[in-house]
């Protein structure tokens, strides 16, 4: 994964993770607009105050492509973020957000086993940045890189106290999955971890010499090649259940599910959890300014390297055993 990163832009600096990236690439940016989808995590949001920009944001359709309305009124000097969610390539917003004159940063964060997408994306954008906690066992990371443009690099040291809590809760897991543990340390762990980065500023702070060793062990291809079928597996099992916008030819960590309603999905999520199927909410906006109505309904299911598609039926089980009540 390393040898991709670095030929997939002339310019790559790691952070600690990938809401630092932004925020380091937005201090350094005149702009004073930035453009970001209403489905987004919060703590982009804040990075992106903190970086002194006013944020407006877009409303995504639940094919998460296309937008409720093109009508972007544009400030003199503005930027936007484009989330090429689960392995989709959002081209035409990127596109038409690049004949408006805007500077145009591509968040890949689940893109990043797709060799050909993410160098195609990486040619048409003016940055990307990403995250790299969901694509293997990184403790923290994240990457800034562009084709055309020099990228700031980290002037900080890395988060002591985040990088420890993850590491120590993936070495956890590593026992648990030898030695069968149930609910051991390593939740408690990586939730610490989770809870602390969340409530801590966005800053310049650096990735791990561990993260950025580990990048050199991560096989793109292969990791791929078991995604697909996971992502397969997946569709096939739940086909008609519930809405997924995933290609089962996109390589991506996360299968998403869109349930009718909140309750459905909340309810789907407690069943999986109560089987040790632990699956994210991407993304929780309800304390953003202005939150998609979409993340009330949509669940992450984890089906990266780690998973085969027995576990793949394992969890679709789960969903229409809860679907069929």
């Amino acid at each position: 994964m390393r040898k991709l990163l670095d030929n997939a832009a002339e310019s790559v600096s790691f952070f600690s993770t990938g809401r630092d990236a932004l925020y380091a690439l937005l201090r350094t940016l005149s702009h004073k607009t930035i453009y970001l989808p209403d489905l987004i995590c919060g703590s982009v949001y804040q990075a992106c105050i903190q970086a002194g920009k006013e944020v407006k944001t877009y409303r995504m359709k639940p094919d998460l492509v296309q937008l409720e309305s093109y009508d972007l009124q544009l400030p003199v000097s503005s930027c936007l973020l484009v989330m090429h969610y689960f392995g989709l390539a959002n081209e035409g917003l990127m596109h038409r957000a690049k004949s408006m004159g805007m500077t145009v940063i591509s968040d890949v964060t689940h893109m990043l086993f797709n060799r050909d997408k993410l160098k195609f994306i990486g040619a048409q954008s003016d940055y990307l940045v990403a995250s790299l906690r969901k694509s293997g066992p990184f403790p923290d990371g994240g990457f800034l890189s562009s084709c055309n443009h020099v990228v700031p690099s980290p002037s900080s040291g890395i988060r002591e106290v985040f990088f420890s809590l993850r590491a120590a809760g993936l070495i956890s897991r590593g026992f648990s999955a030898a030695r069968d543990f149930d609910n051991d340390e390593n939740f408690h762990l990586t939730q610490q971890a989770e809870r602390l980065i969340d409530q801590s500023p966005a800053g310049d702070f650096a990735c791990s010499y561990y993260t950025r060793e580990l990048l050199q062990t991560i096989n793109v291809d292969e990791n791929a090649t078991k995604i697909i079928k996971n992502i397969t597996a997946l569709s096939t099992s739940l086909y008609g259940r519930c809405i997924s916008v995933n290609n089962h030819l996109s390589p991506t960590p996360y299968y998403l599910c869109q349930f009718k309603d909140q309750y459905e999905r909340d309810s789907v999520r407690s069943q999986l959890t109560s089987n040790e199927y632990f699956c994210p909410i991407h993304w929780v906006t309800s304390h953003l300014p202005t939150p998609s109505p979409l993340s009330n309904l949509i669940l992450s299911i984890p089906c990266d390297a780690r998973y085969g598609e027995q576990e793949m039926q394992a969890i679709a089980d789960v969903i229409m055993s809860c679907l069929s009540k």
